[in-house]
Parts: structure tokens; sequence; C-alpha cells
């Protein structure tokens, strides 16, 4: 189990954590002065239209909320987690000044969850959530996985500019394995989803997805690898942008 202790007040240190150790604090669970620690669990992902009411929940699988206090941080693709908010379980809210009164913290007993809601929420707003789960008696906070947040349907979101599908399949045609590369250029905001199939069928097996990162422009890149057997062919690559709605596939053929 990896811990990480805070300070009794939200402090910049705490914002510049970064997305690993918060991934590591996930689903962490340990006993510590006799009090079993909390699990929070949240959805994968959440999709909502631009200017209406993001609702992201955390519900924690053991312990009771009202015996912690949670903290909520946005991750930016390319960036580290930002601080949000603490909510304490006595309801006094530490907020911190780079998010304003939109973003509201709730305390759902009766689900035993922690929500966050976004009002009138914008498309820049498309990011990772995470919430992590402090309790009065020993200050180590306890992650969930994170909700991956789409915001669709805003003026500022981009389709990608293109799909690019490349492969190693005509160079070594001796192999009983290829390689091939995705790339996915120029999209807005950051979160993309990226599939691999072969005949219909989805592959998990033998993919690395790459890191989203930022152009200049202030648009996304992404890339995602596949290495597979060549009996597989053909193989294809669908792409999905949830803010614009966009969905593109490309296929890759042995005659190519």
């Amino acid at each position: 189990m990896v811990k990480i202790s805070f300070a009794p007040e939200p402090l910049p240190k705490q914002r510049r954590m970064t997305s690993k150790i918060l991934l590591c604090l996930s689903l962490a669970l340990s006993i510590q002065g006799g009090a079993l620690q909390p699990v929070p669990v949240q959805p994968p992902q959440a999709l909502y239209a631009e200017g209406s009411t993001a609702v992201l929940q955390c519900p924690l699988q053991s312990g009771r909320i009202q015996d912690y206090h949670a903290f909520w941080f946005q991750q930016k693709p390319s960036k580290s987690p930002a601080f949000i908010l603490k909510h304490n379980n006595n309801g006094q809210i530490e907020r911190s000044s780079s998010f304003d009164a939109r973003f509201v913290p709730i305390q759902d007993t009766q689900a035993n969850a922690y929500i966050l809601q976004i009002q009138k929420v914008q498309t820049d707003e498309s990011a990772t959530y995470f919430c992590l789960a402090e309790a009065n008696y020993f200050q180590t906070a306890v992650s969930g996985s994170g909700t991956q947040l789409s915001i669709k349907g805003g003026k500022s979101a981009k389709a990608p500019s293109s799909v690019t599908l490349l492969s190693d399949l005509s160079q070594i045609s001796e192999s009983p394995d290829i390689h091939a590369l995705c790339i996915v250029e120029k999209f807005y905001p950051g979160i993309v989803e990226i599939k691999w199939s072969a005949s219909g069928k989805d592959i998990t097996e033998g993919v690395i997805p790459g890191q989203v990162t930022l152009n200049d422009d202030g648009t996304y890149t992404t890339t995602s690898v596949l290495n597979t057997s060549r009996s597989g062919i053909p193989i294809q690559c669908s792409v999905s942008h949830p803010s614009s709605g966009a969905k593109t596939e490309r296929t890759l053929e042995e005659c190519m």
C-alpha cells in the first residue's frame, strides 16, 4: 500500500502531486490505528453537455463518509493534478482560488458517497477528476482511480484534424508479428479513445497507449501502438473524440 500525508490545510505543494502518486494510491486498503481505511471507487468515465451540471460520483467501498474528509483534484493531459477543494466532514469547504463556486462538493450519506457537482460545466473542464479520502485520526489520504470527464457540444471542441495508421507490414514480411501505429492529431479537449480490433473483435493485448501531448496551438496529439500476430489482419484502429462527437476508423489490409 502507498500512503501520502497532507498538511492541515491545502498547500501549493499538494497541488504539484504527480498523477503517478495519485494512481498508486488508487484502491489502497490498510489497517491503521485499528481503523479500516476507505476505498473510494470512481466510475472510469462520464460524459455531459456543455452548460449542464456534471455530477462526479465517489462512493466508498468501505468506511463511512461521515468519518472522512474529501479532497478533489483535476488533471488535464500533459499537466500535473490541480487541487480543487477539501470538503471537511464537518461541512467546511477549503477551496483553491483557481476554481470558483461552480464546483460544489456534496456528502451523500445514503449512498455513502462523495459527490462533486460542476455547474454550467465548460468544454475546457474536460479532465480526469480524482477524489481522495482522509480520516480524522491520521493524516493519510487514499485516492480513487479517477473519472475521465468529457464535455460535449461546446464551440471550442475540435475533432482530430487527422488519423493516420502506419505499420511495418511490408518491411518484415517474414515475421509472424507486425507493429501498427495509430496517430491522432490536433484535437481539443485532450480526451480521446483509441481502440484496436481485428475481424470485428476488440484487441487489448499488445497495446501500448502513448502520452497525450499539448501542441503549441492548444490542441492535443496522441498515439497508440499495437504489436500483434500477422494472422489477425485486417486490423482496424477506431478513434472516438467524445467532446466533438467525431469518430474515425482506419484499416490495415494485407495489400498495403
